[in-house]
Parts: structure tokens; sequence; C-alpha cells
């Protein structure tokens, strides 16, 4: 496994955080429990590029119908928490599956599991000409210099970032891919030139949010160079799991294992 190269730009500092004003264009469903849905607005023409996984703040409307207000003052999250109840958007993290500025054009996938969450209600029923606002975006994908390799570990929800750092990986580096998925349909082609080891997980109809099935498979890993890079995030008790196996039983140090938890089982982004 050579030094890693990301084929695209390196993270970008909080420089790069500014509102958009965007509708939806078009929803394809792109698995059995995702939709894509294209964002297009003129504001998407000062989208900033910030890396292989650009993580933004999803701004929908506080209830069925109702218009997004997207503040211009600053400090833009206080301008949010001002407002009043009735009008103050629902705020969820999403990670950008695709940008394309040109078009004023953003792609988001979002998980589809029933009537659990107000964004998954909000992207089952999304129409053209929706409102929707978007405040991003940064990238924390970061691999330190004499990185060997590349380990990524996920759910459902880290899909669109774990496709944005493959697609950003040279020819000249390996690395390994781990996601739990619901089942065999809700697995999605991975591009990267690198030299890619992916392993799809199933729940087979299980509730998501039990660590159990990603950490197994994590243990169960051949030896691997301690100058790997991981990346892991997901549900918040997987992901703590896999770190603490990854830094006590594996000896990569805390500053090789970037973790992130999407979401936390039984609990909302905002409780």
């Amino acid at each position: 496994m050579g030094t890693p190269r990301l084929a695209r730009p390196a993270p970008a500092g909080r420089d790069s955080l500014r509102p958009y004003r965007l509708t939806v264009a078009r929803k394809r469903i792109v698995t059995p429990h995702l939709a894509r849905i294209t964002l297009t607005g003129a504001d998407l023409a000062h989208y900033t590029e910030v890396g292989p996984e650009p993580r933004c703040k999803v701004l929908l409307p506080p209830a069925p119908g109702a218009e997004v207000v997207v503040p211009d003052t600053v400090p833009f999250w206080d301008a949010v928490r001002a407002l009043p109840e009735s009008l103050r958007p629902v705020v969820r993290t999403y990670t950008v599956r695709a940008a394309r500025p040109a078009d004023r054009e953003l792609d988001i996938d979002f998980v589809l599991h029933g009537d659990n969450g107000p964004a998954a209600r909000w992207a089952a029923a999304a129409r053209p000409g929706d409102p929707v606002g978007v405040y991003g975006c940064l990238s924390s994908y970061d691999p330190p210099a004499d990185t060997t390799g590349h380990l990524l570990v996920g759910d459902d929800t880290s899909l669109p970032a774990i496709a944005g750092i493959t697609a950003a990986l040279s020819a000249s580096v390996s690395a390994r891919v781990i996601v739990e998925v619901d089942g065999p349909d809700d697995e999605q082609p991975l591009e990267s030139a690198a030299d890619l080891t992916v392993t799809w997980l199933h729940r087979a109809g299980a509730e998501p949010g039990d660590p159990d099935l990603v950490l197994d498979a994590v243990r169960a890993l051949p030896a691997f160079d301690p100058r790997t890079y991981a990346w892991v995030a997901g549900e918040s008790a997987m992901v703590q799991a896999v770190r603490s196996t990854l830094v006590l039983d594996r000896d990569l140090t805390r500053q090789r294992v970037h973790f992130s938890g999407y979401w936390r089982r039984g609990s909302a982004e905002d409780d």
C-alpha cells in the first residue's frame, strides 16, 4: 500500500460555510431504503468544494408544507435559534453525495426508514419545488502523510461519505470498506481507482443500530499495518465500539482513527 493520494482538494476550513436557499429538483429511489434527492438553486453558484466527504446541515420545513427560513444574519446558528418555534427549521446533518455547481445541483441521499424521524418523513414525501435549506460544507478526511492503507467502516448513513472517499483515492493505494445495510438490494457500487476490498453486512430486517454485526467484522479483519488510517461513521454506539477495538486491540493511535457518530439509536439529532 503506497502513500495516500486524494484526487480532490484538501479539507477546507470554516470559511467554506455558507447558507444556500434551494428547492427540490427531482428524487430518485436508489435502493429500497435510500432516496437520492437533487437540490437546485442560484446560490449553488457559490458552492465550495471542500474534500471527499463534504458534511452539511440540511434545513427542513418545521411542518409539512411550510416554508424554510434560512437566515442571512451572522452568526448563522444564533439567528436560527432566535426564530420562533413555528418558523424554526428542522436541522439534520448529511453528506453531499455529489455536487455540480455549474449545473446548480446538489445530490443528498436520505435513508428511508418509515415514519421514524422528520428527515425520513420529509424525504419520502419530497416533490419538485419543495423548499429546503443547506448550510455547509466541511470535510474531515485527512490521513497522515505516512498512511499505508485506508479502512472505512460505517452503515447506511455513511455510504455517501464512503463513496466520496473511495472515489477520491488514487490507484497507488489500497482500501478496505465494511458497510452494514439491510440487505443485498441496499448495496451500492463504490467507484475507486484504488485496490478496493468491500465487505457488505446485512441486517436482514433487524432494527438498525445494533453494533455487534459491524464490530464482529472489524474484529475478524486480518492483521494490518499500524500506519493504516481508519474512518468510522454511523450509529454512535457502533462508532465508539469500533474505535476502541482499533485503538486497544489493533494498536492504531487515536490520531489515526477518525470517528463520527452520525446518529444515536433511540434519539433524534436535536435531543
